[in-house]
């Protein structure tokens, strides 16, 4: 039976695949493993029965199953899947829409080995690709560019209290067939070069078992004007380092301040193992990218953003910087995740007088104008005083926010450099 080297924090064994006798096929050369995908504990591990006529996708699957140490998994139909995924804990009915803190993961995820549902379908699962409407973005206040984004996950590893995920991770194993779609998806969308890859989830987490960056990465670096993100907070990038990227792969970290990384974000890695993860890629090749979001202003916020940028530019020297504020709730979500008391006096006052009000802005801005303009001017000064040439953007902020920091950021709501906007390909110029 194959082996599968498993690496876990210091300790390495070696340990057979068990499962369907097709997986004794799917463990890759013992050379291509440096490590294993994160490692999480899981309530329940589910197969859908279309995974199995994919013979690509069931190896796929196997691999994650072995990495897991979990056994066989339970095969359910693609109509049981959909009816756990319309029944996640994040759907249920409540008050306000509750973040990731707010859930219980004591049992572990429940984790759905799936395809891809049809794009027209994102409800029902993982779509291959939605698209991103900017003009759109917060009923037409937030400034940002209409993008394709591809997608191969929903959920995470990481568990930021701050965010959308809940203890359900479904994760696609058939990427291949988001491979063989990317010619049209290109044609459908000529001007854009840079696909997001992906915000529904940390698709390095998964690595090296799950395989969408060796499938992807050489995909893109065989393009000729055709760049992939992929969008991360993880540490896991030894799996990227060899990889045939050919300067079309972009690594884009989700940057914090440090104690932010450590109290907030949970089971991620902190800002220093970030930063570290960042310069390893850089001296490989790959465009590096950083998103200073989303900020929590604590009480000792201001500081620690001058410390985050210091070591940020000494170590890996983005090509680019994207700044937002914590938000995309209302102030009861905020306060059942976060212990309010460590923020910092002016926005903790600002929690405790709005909460049950309704909010002219809408649950992306949880801190009214002023406020964020204070975050965001010392994030973008703080960062043009140690590279001045770097583009920063903001992150769906309004217009008005945009006319008041335009002048420190050299930048305009029509010509801006961001991560991941789609036409913001290394080296464009807004």
């Amino acid at each position: 039976m194959a082996l599968l080297r498993y690496v876990g924090g210091d300790e390495r064994t070696s340990r057979p695949i068990r499962g369907a006798h097709s997986l004794a096929l799917c463990a890759p050369p013992e050379s291509r493993i440096v490590r294993v995908m994160r490692i999480f504990p899981t309530q329940r591990v589910l197969l859908v029965e279309d995974v199995r006529a994919d013979e690509r996708a069931a190896r796929r699957a196997g691999r994650i199953v072995a990495a897991l140490g979990c056994g066989r998994p339970d095969v359910i139909s693609r109509e049981e899947a959909t009816r756990l995924w319309r029944d996640r804990p994040a759907k249920r009915p409540h008050p306000f829409h509750r973040r990731t803190g707010a859930f219980d993961y004591s049992a572990g995820w429940t984790l759905i080995l799936d395809t891809y549902v049809d794009d027209d379908r994102p409800g029902d699962g993982v779509p291959r690709a939605t698209f991103r409407d900017g003009g759109a973005q917060m009923e037409g206040r937030g400034v940002c560019r209409s993008a394709l984004e591809i997608h191969g996950a929903i959920g995470c590893y990481h568990r930021c209290a701050y965010c959308h995920c809940d203890p359900f991770f479904v994760v696609a194993c058939d990427l291949e067939s988001l491979a063989e779609r990317l010619p049209a998806y290109f044609a459908r969308h000529p001007a854009q070069r840079l696909y997001k890859f992906d915000n529904l989830t940390d698709t390095i987490c998964l690595e090296p078992e799950w395989g969408s960056s060796e499938l992807l990465v050489p995909l893109f670096g065989a393009t000729e004007d055709k760049y992939l993100l992929l969008y991360t907070k993880s540490d896991n990038v030894d799996h990227l380092l060899p990889l045939e990227h050919n300067g079309h792969t972009i690594v884009n970290w989700s940057m914090s301040t440090l104690t932010q990384s450590r109290m907030i974000e949970t089971g991620a890695p902190d800002t220093r193992e970030r930063i570290a993860a960042m310069a390893k890629c850089r001296d490989a090749g790959y465009v590096v990218r950083v998103r200073i979001s989303p900020v929590v202003p604590l009480e000792r916020w201001r500081a620690e953003v001058v410390d985050l940028v210091e070591e940020l530019f000494a170590a890996a020297a983005p090509d680019s910087v994207t700044v937002d504020v914590v938000g995309w709730c209302v102030p009861e979500a905020f306060e059942e995740i976060v212990d309010v008391s460590l923020l910092d006096e002016a926005f903790r006052s600002h929690l405790r007088r709005t909460a049950g009000r309704p909010n002219p802005e809408g649950e992306k801005y949880l801190f009214d104008h002023e406020l964020r303009r204070t975050v965001l001017s010392h994030v973008v000064a703080e960062v043009k005083r140690r590279s001045p040439g770097t583009p920063v953007a903001l992150c769906n902020e309004t217009r008005r926010m945009w006319g008041d920091l335009g002048d420190l950021l050299g930048a305009t709501p029509e010509n801006y450099v961001c991560c991941c906007g789609p036409d913001c390909a290394p080296g464009a110029g807004g």
